[in-house]
């Protein structure tokens, strides 16, 4: 176990990856105050409604800028306007003050508000855990000590933030190997600075996703990875992530999202045949390189998901006290 232990860290501050541009250029027409702005249509002389979307930035989000691109959206007379958030909980708070229309994060901080009281609908799944060795891994340092998964316990464990799906991979894993998941130390930071904290010294392990996990391991030979935290308690296809709004937002815009799901469902489709675009366009979304992209697993999508599939997830998430409160999935999927 790791000696002198900083107390825990337990903010919902936003802590995440590096700053991006704004993707998507604001509309130019008026603002009706319901937040979807109308323009003239260059094709049908119709009016364009701009979709609002905060994300946190991924290569499946891909799918998105493939269906602009290929005119899925303009078809349905929807133009996205694309925000890149730090965090998981910042999408949430931006859907619930009404500053996006959509947002994208793993499913955890959305499941988590929930489970708080907030009233969220999933829009479109589009995501779930990968096989083994394809969900990222665990920086440690190669003389720290650290070999298994309960050796973790009391840990200092850099993480982008507190209630990060990582985290809670991490304390399953944790906890299947007999160690106390809830003496583990959590400092939030950005990515691409873990690696750089761990190899000094400052942290005993951190959470490590691709491209950052190839790059920290290349750039310090001291590091090593040990394994996927989140094949080791949950099954492949388990939720991961997934475009949701706030209730509110659905009940005044219902044609808007009926549009915006429409658009999509053909954007999966041309991009499920194409995923080499899809991979292009989700690294420029994500500012990743060519080569850093290459090394992030990428999948076909399916938007079929039912409560069933999110079992181990919010099983998991009462069991760590992640939430106190049931949490009504059939109601966050629309199915209530």
């Amino acid at each position: 176990m790791p000696k002198n232990p900083l107390r825990r860290i337990a903010t919902w501050a936003a802590v995440g990856l590096s700053a991006m541009a704004l993707v998507g250029c604001s509309a130019a027409g008026a603002d009706d105050g319901s937040g979807a702005r109308s323009e003239p249509s260059g094709s049908a002389g119709g009016a364009v409604q701009t979709v609002k979307i905060g994300i946190v930035p991924t290569l499946d989000l891909g799918f998105l800028t493939i269906g602009e691109k290929q005119g899925f959206f303009a078809d349905q007379g929807i133009k996205l306007e694309i925000t890149p958030v730090d965090s998981g909980p910042n999408v949430i708070t931006g859907l619930v003050a009404k500053q996006y229309d959509l947002g994208y994060t793993a499913y955890a901080p959305p499941l988590v508000a929930v489970g708080s009281g907030q009233d969220l609908r999933l829009v479109e799944h589009l995501g779930g855990i990968a096989p083994k060795g394809e969900n990222g891994g665990i920086f440690v340092r190669k003389d720290s000590g650290i070999k298994r998964w309960r050796d973790l316990e009391g840990a200092k464990f850099g993480t982008n933030a507190p209630r990060s799906f990582g985290v809670l991979w991490v304390q399953a894993a944790i906890a299947s190997d007999g160690g106390d998941p809830s003496k583990l130390e959590l400092v939030p930071l950005p990515f691409n600075q873990i690696a750089d904290n761990v190899a000094s010294g400052k942290l005993d392990a951190g959470l490590g996703l691709q491209p950052y996990l190839a790059q920290g391991l290349k750039a310090h030979p001291e590091l090593t990875d040990l394994g996927d935290a989140a094949a080791v308690s949950f099954p492949p296809g388990t939720p991961s992530g997934g475009i949701f709004t706030a209730a509110s937002t659905l009940q005044e815009k219902p044609e808007l999202f009926a549009k915006f799901k429409a658009a999509f469902a053909k954007a999966v489709e041309y991009g499920n045949a194409h995923l080499d675009d899809v991979r292009a366009a989700g690294a420029t979304l994500s500012g990743l390189s060519a080569a850093d992209a290459a090394l992030i697993p990428l999948q076909k999508v399916d938007t079929a998901v039912t409560a069933a599939d999110f079992e181990p997830l919010i099983a998991a998430m009462k069991k760590y006290g992640w939430v106190e409160k049931d949490i009504d999935i059939d109601k966050f999927l629309g199915q209530s």
